[in-house]
C-alpha cells in the first residue's frame, strides 16, 4: 500500500462479498484505519445467483461491518447476470454509486496473488500480448487492490486468527467457469513443478506491467508527435511503436481495447500509403487516406459513459487526468459555489448545458472548438451532483460568484497536452489548463 500509495486518508469503500479474501481485506483495513486515517464503508452486492444464501451472506457482512465500526451498504441486481462480464459490470456500478454517496474516490477489493496468477494464465491462454500478462494492477482508476502481495493461504490465516468464519460461494468450485478450472486443475499441476508457481506468475505480472508502462509512455510520445488536425501522420510515428501507438489511439477514440489480431490488422492498414482504405474493428472504424489515419468511434462509443468521481479536497484521478482540489489560492481555476451539491468530475451526457444565465450547450462548445467527436466522451466536465455543468475543462466555465477558497487544478495526461492545445487554442485565461 505504501509502495503504490493506494489508500490516502479519507473515506474508502471496501467491497465485501463475505468470502475469505474480502473478509480478510476488511479485517486488515479495520486494524490499519486509525493509523492511516481511513473512514471505512463496506459495500455488499447480491448478484441474485444464490437466492437461498443471499440473505445470510448480507447479514454476515452487515454484522462484520458493524463489529469493525464501518457503515454498510447493500445492493441487489435487478435480474440475475447473463454472464461473468455482466455480473462484474453490475457489481462495479453499485460500488461506484456507493462511493459517490459517501464521498469516496477509491474502492478497495480483495484480489490476491492467487487471483493474479489465475488472471495471467487466463490471458496467456487466450493469446494475450505483454499488456495482458501484466494482469491486475494495484490501482486502476478508482479501484485499488491492497492484497495483491499476499495469497489465499494468507487471507485464510487472517480470518482464522480473528476467529471469523467466512461464507463460501459454491460457484467457486463450478468447473463450467474457466477461472475455476485453472484454479483447481491447472495451478495444482504447475505447483507440482514449482511449489512457488503462483508467486512466479505474480512476478511475471509485475515485470510485464513495468515493460508495458514503458512501452505506453513511448507510444504516447510518438502518438503526440504524429498528431495532426485531420488525424495521425503515419510517417511521423516511430516505426518500432506503430502497433502500440495505434492501439492506444484506438482505445482513446473508442473506449475499447483491441485483441492481438485486431491490433495486427490496424497496423497492416497503416503500412500502406497509396489511395484510401478503411477497416471496421470493435468500437469503430479506421480510415486511411494516403499517409493520414483517422479513427472514428461508433455512435455508442462516442456516448460511452465515463466514471463520475466526487471532487473532495485532495487529488482525484480521472481517465489519466489529475484534479487537485484544495483551499489554497495558487490554483488556476476558482469554482463557483454550487447550489445543489458537491462537485464531481465526469464525462458529458446528452443535454448537458453550462450553468448560468446563457445555459450554453456543452455540445456547442465542443463543436465550436472543433473537438474530435471521438474525444468528447472522455473530455472531463466538472459538475454538481445534480447535473449542473460548471466547467468544461480547457474550454469554458460557468459565470457567477466564485468561491475564493475552492480551487481546482486540472492536469491532463501528457499524451493529450498537444491535442488540447490544437483544439482549444487560447484557453480561457481564468481557467487555463496547467500542464506542469
Amino acid at each position: 500500500m505504501r509502495e503504490h500509495d493506494l489508500l490516502p486518508p479519507g473515506p474508502v469503500v471496501v467491497a465485501v462479498s463475505g468470502g475469505t479474501d474480502s473478509v480478510a481485506l476488511l479485517l486488515l483495513l479495520s486494524e490499519l484505519a486509525p493509523k492511516l486515517g481511513l473512514d471505512l464503508h463496506v459495500a455488499h452486492f447480491d448478484h441474485r445467483l444464490r437466492p437461498k444464501a443471499a440473505a445470510k451472506d448480507a447479514q454476515f457482512v452487515a454484522d462484520l461491518a458493524q463489529s469493525r465500526g464501518a457503515t454498510i451498504r447493500l445492493g441487489r441486481a435487478d435480474a440475475p447476470p447473463t454472464s461473468e462480464d455482466d455480473a462484474r459490470e453490475q457489481r462495479y456500478a453499485f460500488l461506484r454509486r456507493a462511493a459517490r454517496d459517501v464521498g469516496a474516490t477509491l474502492i478497495a477489493t480483495g484480489h490476491t496473488r492467487d487471483d493474479q496468477a489465475e488472471t495471467v494464465l487466463l490471458h496467456l491462454t487466450r493469446g494475450s500480448g505483454i499488456a495482458g500478462l501484466a494482469g491486475m494492477r494495484p490501482r486502476r482508476d478508482d479501484i485499488v487492490r491492497p492484497l495483491l502481495a499476499i495469497g489465499r493461504a494468507d487471507t485464510l490465516a487472517i480470518c482464522e486468527h480473528a476467529n471469523v468464519e467466512p461464507r463460501e460461494d459454491r460457484s467457486n468450485a463450478d468447473p463450467k467457469y474457466a477461472r475455476n478450472r485453472i484454479r483447481h486443475k491447472v495451478l495444482p499441476e504447475l505447483e507440482r513443478i514449482n511449489p512457488q508457481a503462483k508467486a512466479a506468475l505474480a512476478r511475471l505480472a509485475e515485470a510485464a506491467a513495468t515493460a508495458t508502462d514503458a512501452i505506453d509512455r513511448a507510444a504516447e510520445r510518438t502518438l503526440a508527435a504524429a498528431g495532426t488536425n485531420d488525424g495521425i501522420s503515419l510517417d511521423r510515428l516511430d516505426a518500432a511503436l506503430v502497433d502500440d501507438a495505434l492501439a492506444l489511439a484506438w482505445t482513446r477514440a473508442t473506449g475499447r481495447s483491441l485483441a492481438a489480431k485486431h491490433r495486427a490488422a490496424l497496423a497492416a492498414l497503416a503500412t500502406e500509403r497509396d489511395g484510401s482504405a478503411s477497416l471496421d474493428l470493435p468500437g469503430g472504424r479506421a480510415i486511411r487516406e494516403y499517409d493520414r489515419l483517422r479513427i472514428e468511434g461508433s455512435p455508442a462509443a462516442h456516448e460511452a459513459p465515463a466514471p463520475e468521481l466526487p471532487l473532495g479536497d485532495g487529488v482525484v484521478e480521472w481517465r489519466g487526468w489529475t484534479f487537485t482540489v484544495g483551499s489554497h489560492r495558487s490554483g488556476t481555476f476558482s469554482a463557483p459555489a454550487p447550489k445543489d451539491g458537491e462537485l464531481v468530475v465526469r464525462g458529458r451526457r446528452p443535454g448537458d448545458r453550462l450553468a448560468g444565465r446563457l445555459r450554453i450547450k456543452v455540445q456547442d462548445l465542443f463543436t465550436d472548438a472543433k473537438v474530435p467527436a471521438a474525444a468528447r466522451a472522455t473530455h472531463p466536465l466538472v459538475a454538481t451532483g445534480s447535473g449542473e455543468v460548471w466547467w468544461v475543462v480547457g474550454l469554458k466555465h460557468a459565470t457567477g460568484n466564485a468561491d475564493p477558497g475552492r480551487w481546482i487544478v486540472a492536469n491532463p495526461p501528457p499524451a493529450q497536452i498537444e491535442a488540447l492545445r490544437r483544439y482549444t487554442g487560447n484557453i480561457d485565461s481564468s481557467e487555463r489548463v496547467r500542464t506542469g
